[in-house]
């Protein structure tokens, strides 16, 4: 079910496509081909951007001191504006190729955010960048491409 470079076979019946974004020119490549394969088989697009924080701010905090809890603490947290910058920049790539997407972010690992995400939208193909990894980042969890190829269950285009 996956495929690999732009010269692959056609995807039959995209329902949706979801692409990873992080702002990089491997990130860029996957809005370029998700755009492609949006006009061809008129599906709609969601872009992800996945924050990797060591704290998810959407889950409530059971430590630290009466002190540390502020007023907005249960509230819901906006993304960080690393991540509207990458979710701006993928919304205006895309509309230059004339695509309107859908825009999301999620906090947590990478790779397992966007294949949860995936499936939580039914997207039939996901786009993501592919970065070149070396043996250490494969082994300690680097290769959120390979990661989601292995795991995505749906078809994966690595650009």
């Amino acid at each position: 079910m996956n495929r690999r470079g732009v010269g692959a076979a056609t995807v039959a019946a995209v329902a949706g496509i979801l692409v990873g974004y992080d702002g990089t020119a491997s990130g860029r490549r996957a809005l370029e081909r998700a755009a492609e394969e949006a006009r061809e088989h008129h599906a709609r697009v969601t872009v992800l951007s996945v924050v990797d924080m060591p704290l998810n701010p959407e889950e409530p905090r059971n430590f630290g001191t009466y002190d540390d809890i502020t007023d907005e603490e249960g509230q819901s947290y906006g993304p960080p504006p690393e991540t509207v910058e990458h979710l701006r920049e993928a919304r205006e790539l895309l509309a230059a190729a004339g695509v309107d997407p859908e825009l999301a972010w999620a906090v947590g690992d990478p790779g397992p955010e966007i294949v949860q995400f995936a499936k939580r939208i039914n997207a039939r193909t996901i786009v993501v960048g592919e970065h070149h990894h070396g043996f250490l980042s494969r082994t300690f969890g680097g290769d959120i491409d390979g990661e989601v190829e292995r795991e995505a269950g749906c078809n994966v285009i690595l650009a």
